[in-house]
């Protein structure tokens, strides 16, 4: 049937970019013949069976595939040029049509009705229209750098608003609104091309706008790649519904002032005269008004308005950094607050609706300064994250009850006098990394960690870190930890081990932890009360105050005597303490190292400004050439490491080191090497004077040991002829250690 229809007698190619109603209006003018003429020829309806009145459908919204195939019959042109002449290819990108109306919806991606047009282009191109003119999106003619106009200036209608009447030949270039005056009068017939513009500046921000945009409108199935969307990037929709908001909230909020330098000044003066013209009635007063949230949905009415709305957009929206986004919104979020609207970093979503990640993100961060520390830790505005904030209790699994040694040392703040900020600062460190972008309360929080602090102690001590500039950084560090246990996970599941050892009673023998002494110390503790501590404190990560009452220290007295101990532990203490806890995890199936820290690169906490030193700057090596033999100061030692108090007792914490007077290390040699001696002695028949001969030492010394440990000596039975000193055996390698030799 396609191919016995008639072909038209002229033939005119569309131009580029050109609307379908415009190029079949240019054919019947050619032709001289009325609209509905030309439509009879295309074989089109000239009604819009939807609709009762006698209108042609809306050609260039939506055209079926049958009419498109109809038209390319009888024009000429091709089915693909004519499907890029309709807003088709826009839909759900740029605007949305309702299919069954053929209608765009003005409420959904500023879509609008009618056309804007440049006076300039219908001039050369003999009244032709450009199909984008009729995107919301569309305020100037990059070609002539000027605004669009908005009407016709004699009637003050908008272009194409409504179908040309089909009984009409039409007149291209001309206004084809009603004039003037009664209902169903002549046609206004204004020649378009005379229409005043606005011109703009060629390298300005308005055209450099409009340049962008255009680009984005060419390819609209293609992802947008700006770093506010991420590696990934957003689809043209994501991103146009994120101008949409902010232009809205330009155009309801901005004040002059803010506005400066964003368009030349005859653009921001006609933007003032049409926000003055959307004033409640009897306000004059644009800036003491309270604006409604009018242009938040509909689309700017004036190309003006459209132009500095986009403008102040996009310069948040390609923002470099979603940082970098949240500085250029921070004026913007401040005005909406001013004028009374509340703005917590969780209300901003409330904006626009469907806000993208990275744009929610960036209103989120550009509240950071008038939020408290909490809502900082619970939005992740530290890092400028794109995740809102969620239920991560299942982090409390992975937090010890006071935070990992190595992370208070480096993020615990204090005071000139040597004192911390805070009493049990890691503890309220640890319920701080459990609040980072989570929803829980603190109270909850606590309760998880399984400490005792209080919801006050927790907001103050983080209030007292966003005063201080040193610790500019610690909630930024918080975040990369929290980050890093959510990525990684951890392999001591602590949630587990204070169930299971905040009951127990008893932890090491104390005859064993009592003999180890007596072989090491010359004045040894009375009790194995400190070593109990040190297993609980090393399983759970949670102070001794809070074990079993046997085990915790109950005085100011007894916490001071165990953090001494825990600095002042003898390495062979340390290999007994971590035997005795790896057999209590043995004993419990929990297959778990006995302790661990999270470690996070270094390049990532190295700009960090935080209050405490690297605990690694310090190695264990020059930490063992520091310490002096025999007692010594912890502010001396700090002094000569070059570091403060609190890091050389990490340091002698976590690298226990032998101070013991030269006299106790021979002391603990020899308790070494008793079970050798024995050997030698009841086994191979040595005297004490071979042992003491292949040892180095004195036969004095052997004899001792041997008695004080309880082996039995024999009776000395001597010899006819055999000298009373012979000559020493070969010496047998022996393992040497600092001091033996000055013994």
């Amino acid at each position: 049937m396609t191919s016995l229809r008639r072909t038209l007698p002229l033939r005119y190619a569309p131009l580029a970019g050109e609307a379908l109603d415009s190029g079949l209006e240019f054919l019947a003018a050619r032709m001289n013949c009325r609209f509905e003429e030309v439509l009879r020829a295309l074989c089109l309806p000239s009604k819009d069976p939807v609709l009762t009145h006698a209108i042609q459908p809306r050609w260039t919204v939506l055209t079926t595939a049958e009419e498109i195939a109809s038209i390319a019959a009888v024009s000429g042109v091709g089915d693909d040029v004519l499907a890029g002449m309709t807003l088709q290819r826009f839909d759900g990108h740029a605007m949305v049509i309702h299919a069954g109306h053929r209608r765009v919806e003005s409420q959904l991606l500023w879509g609008r009705s009618g056309s804007r047009f440049c006076p300039a282009c219908l001039t050369e191109s003999a009244g032709r229209w450009q199909l984008i003119w009729r995107l919301g999106w569309s305020f100037a003619c990059t070609r002539h750098q000027m605004l669009l106009a908005d009407h016709c200036p004699n009637c003050g209608r908008i272009p194409r608003l409504r179908a040309l009447p089909r009984r009409e030949i039409p007149r291209p270039g001309l206004c084809g609104s009603s004039a003037p005056g009664p209902r169903g009068g002549p046609r206004c017939h204004h020649p378009l091309a005379e229409t005043p513009v606005t011109g703009l500046q060629p390298d300005g921000d308005a055209l450099r706008t409009q340049l962008l945009i255009d680009e984005l409108l060419a390819a609209p199935h293609e992802r947008v790649h700006w770093p506010l969307y991420g590696p990934d990037g957003a689809p043209l929709r994501v991103v146009l519904n994120d101008a949409r908001c902010l232009g809205g909230l330009v155009l309801n909020h901005a004040v002059p002032g803010n506005l400066a330098g964003s368009a030349e000044p005859e653009v921001l003066e006609r933007l003032e005269h049409f926000r003055l013209r959307h004033l409640p009635a009897g306000v004059q007063d644009a800036r003491a008004a309270r604006r409604c949230d009018e242009h938040s949905y509909y689309a700017p009415e004036d190309a003006a308005a459209t132009a500095v709305a986009l403008t102040m957009t996009m310069r948040i929206l390609t923002a470099p950094s979603v940082s970098a986004a949240a500085r250029a919104a921070q004026w913007l979020t401040d005005r909406v607050a001013a004028s009374g609207r509340a703005l917590h970093p969780g209300a901003v979503g409330l904006l626009g609706g469907g806000l993208s990640p990275g744009l929610h993100a960036a209103l989120r961060c550009s509240r950071e300064a008038k939020v408290m520390p909490v809502a900082r830790l619970r939005h992740r505005t530290a890092v400028a994250s794109t995740r809102c904030p969620s239920n991560q209790d299942a982090r409390a699994r992975m937090l010890p009850t006071a935070l990992w040694p190595a992370w208070s040392l480096r993020l615990a703040p204090w005071h000139a006098s040597g004192k911390p900020v805070a009493r049990r600062i890691d503890e309220l460190l640890a319920v701080a990394c459990l609040l980072v972008g989570n929803t829980t309360s603190i109270r909850a929080t606590i309760c998880l960690t399984g400490t005792t602090v209080s919801s006050h102690n927790v907001s103050s001590l983080l209030a007292a870190l966003t005063r201080r500039p040193d610790c500019a950084d610690v909630l930024h560090a918080l975040v990369l930890l929290a980050d890093h246990l959510d990525q990684h996970g951890s392999p001591i599941d602590y949630a587990r081990r204070r169930a299971l050892f905040t009951t127990r009673s008893c932890f090491i023998d104390p005859a064993e932890w009592r003999d180890l002494q007596r072989r090491l110390r010359s004045n040894h503790l009375p009790d194995a009360a400190h070593a109990q501590r040190w297993i609980f404190h090393t399983l759970t990560g949670s102070p001794p105050r809070l074990a079993h009452p046997a085990v915790a220290a109950a005085t100011p007295s007894q916490r001071g005597q165990y953090l001494r101990f825990r600095w002042r532990i003898l390495p062979a203490e340390v290999d007994l303490l971590l035997h005795a806890a790896r057999a209590i995890l043995d004993e419990h199936g929990i297959d778990e190292p006995v302790q661990w820290t999270p470690r996070l690169d270094a390049a990532a906490l190295s700009t960090l400004r935080l209050p405490g030193p690297d605990p690694d700057s310090i190695s264990a090596a020059e930490l063992h050439r520091a310490v002096p033999g025999g007692d010594f100061s912890i502010a001396r030692l700090a002094h000569t490491l070059n570091t403060t108090t609190a890091h050389a007792i990490y340091l002698l914490s976590q690298h226990p080191v032998d101070w013991s007077p030269p006299r106790f290390r021979h002391t603990q040699y020899t308790a070494a090497r008793i079970g050798q001696w024995r050997t030698w002695y009841e086994d191979d028949h040595y005297s004490l004077q071979d042992i003491a001969d292949l040892e180095g030492t004195t036969l004095a010394t052997v004899r001792l040991a041997l008695l004080k440990y309880g082996f039995p000596l024999r009776s000395a039975v001597p010899q006819p002829g055999r000298p009373s000193r012979r000559t020493p055996l070969a010496r047998r390698p022996a393992t040497w250690l600092p001091g033996l030799d000055e013994v």
